[in-house]
C-alpha cells in the first residue's frame, strides 16, 4: 500500500489544490496523511476552533483519516531548524513513499516557507545518528501542487484526472465556510468560482473535464511504457 504525506501551510490548502487527487488516492486504497503546519488563524471570519472543525469535516468528506497540525505560527512561518526538524520527525514517523508540498514561485510567505521546509525536512528525515524520533526515512518521490491563490500558472509536469472526484473535492472545499466568505478585494471572483475555473482549465489541457496540476522537479520514472500512449 502506497503511503502519502501531504504538507499544507494552512487548513484548506490541501483540499483547494488537490482535493480530487486525495480522494482518488484514498479510493485506490492508499494511506494518506495531511499535516497542516499552522492552524490558519487569524482570519476575518475564522477562529482556531472553527478552522479545526472545518478541517475535520473536509477530511471526513474526502476520506482522510490521518490529519495533524504542527501549530507553527500563521503569517509568521519561518524556515528554522526547529520547524524543519518537527516536520522531519513527521516524515520519519509516517514513512511516506510520496511527499507533496506547495509549488514555487508563490506570493504567500507561509507557502514559500512551507515549500522550503518540505524539501529540507525530506532530506533531514534520512539522517542517522540523531535524536529525532523513529528510524531514518527517505521519501522516494516528491511532487508539488499549485496553490489556488496564484494569478498565473506555469506548465505542470503532469495533470491528474479528477473528473469523477470533482464533486467530492468541492464539497470538501465548501466545508471551509469561514474562508469562502473572505473575498478581497470587493467584486473579486469567489474562491469556489476560481477553483472551478482552474480545475476546468487544467482538465481541458490534458483532455479531461477536470484536472489537478503538479510539478515534479526530479525526473519522473516510467516503467510501464503503455502510460506514454494511454488515451485521456
Amino acid at each position: 500500500m502506497e503511503r502519502v504525506l501531504l504538507v499544507s501551510p494552512h487548513p484548506d490548502d490541501a483540499e483547494l489544490a488537490m482535493g480530487g487527487t486525495i480522494a482518488k488516492m484514498i479510493d485506490a486504497g492508499w494511506d494518506v496523511t495531511i499535516v497542516d503546519l499552522t492552524d490558519g488563524e487569524p482570519t476575518p471570519f475564522g477562529s482556531k476552533q472553527l478552522r479545526e472543525k472545518e478541517a475535520g469535516k473536509a477530511s471526513m468528506l474526502l476520506g482522510v483519516k490521518n490529519r495533524m497540525c504542527l501549530e507553527m505560527p500563521n503569517r509568521y512561518l519561518q524556515v528554522t531548524l526547529e520547524n524543519r526538524r518537527k516536520l522531519a520527525e513527521v516524515i520519519r514517523l509516517n514513512k511516506p513513499d510520496l511527499l507533496f508540498g506547495p509549488a514555487m514561485p508563490d506570493y504567500h510567505p507561509d507557502h514559500i516557507a512551507t515549500a522550503e521546509l518540505t524539501s529540507g525536512a525530506r532530506f533531514e528525515a534520512k539522517f542517522h545518528k540523531t535524536n529525532m524520533a523513529a528510524e531514518p526515512h527517505w521519501a522516494s518521490r516528491k511532487y508539488d501542487y499549485y496553490s489556488t491563490h496564484r494569478l498565473t500558472y506555469d506548465k505542470p509536469s503532469f495533470v491528474v484526472d479528477v473528473t469523477d472526484y470533482w464533486d467530492k473535492k468541492m464539497n470538501a472545499v465548501r466545508a471551509y465556510q469561514s474562508q469562502i466568505k473572505n473575498i478581497s478585494p470587493p467584486n473579486a471572483v469567489s474562491l469556489v468560482e476560481k477553483v472551478e475555473v482552474v480545475g476546468r482549465y487544467f482538465g481541458q489541457c490534458a483532455g479531461f473535464k477536470y484536472g489537478e496540476p503538479f510539478v515534479g522537479y526530479e525526473a519522473i520514472p516510467v516503467k510501464n511504457i503503455k502510460l506514454l500512449v494511454t488515451s485521456p
